[in-house]
């Protein structure tokens, strides 16, 4: 993940990030089949050239995420712009004084992300107790096979929580199938 300041701009008609940026942290790039001309304000052509990049990125700002295109150009003096229908968008509110931002009236994909981030969140949680479910009791039984040339097999009685197959599989995934056999 990384830290970019954006700027806003009521009068820029996309969604724009630097190239050198881009290169700079390696962010992957995808074609786009038509080149983009850019012009200035003058109508003069942008001697950054046609934009022929895009970014697929998720941005974040406090509870808010979304995931949107942004064009790849040279912007000299912004890392990103954020342009007049990302702003029409999400119709921040903003309180000038104290810089304050509420993105309280985002669009319906901005809370599908939203929504997202809290199931990934609520999942690590309920891994985590899973986790330390596995690592609570008494430690697995060492038991000597028969076959000199056999690996050990570990033994106990556990009942199944989603998340341990993640501990054992991370020890050894023979264990793991061994173990599951045994059960």
């Amino acid at each position: 993940m990384h830290s970019i300041k954006a700027l806003w701009d009521s009068g820029a008609t996309g969604n724009f990030i630097d190239r050198d940026f881009v290169r700079t942290k390696g962010i992957n790039t995808q074609s786009i089949s038509r080149p983009i001309l850019v012009y200035n304000m003058d109508s003069s052509p942008n001697k950054a050239g046609q934009i022929s990049e895009v970014v697929d990125v998720v941005l974040y700002y406090k509870t808010h995420s979304e995931r949107t295109l942004l064009t790849v150009s040279s912007l000299r003096r912004q890392n990103m712009i954020l342009g007049y229908t990302w702003l029409k968008d999400h119709n921040l509110e903003v309180n000038w004084q104290t810089g304050e931002v509420q993105m309280n009236r985002c669009p319906p994909r901005c809370e599908e992300c939203r929504v997202i981030r809290k199931e990934q969140a609520s999942w690590k949680k309920m891994e985590t107790r899973a986790l330390n479910v596995c690592w609570s009791g008494p430690s697995p039984e060492y038991v000597e096979d028969s076959e000199e040339n056999e690996a050990p097999i570990w033994t106990r009685e556990a009942e199944y929580e989603p998340g341990c197959h993640k501990l054992h599989s991370a020890i050894s995934p023979s264990i793991l199938h061994r173990f599951s056999q045994s059960q």
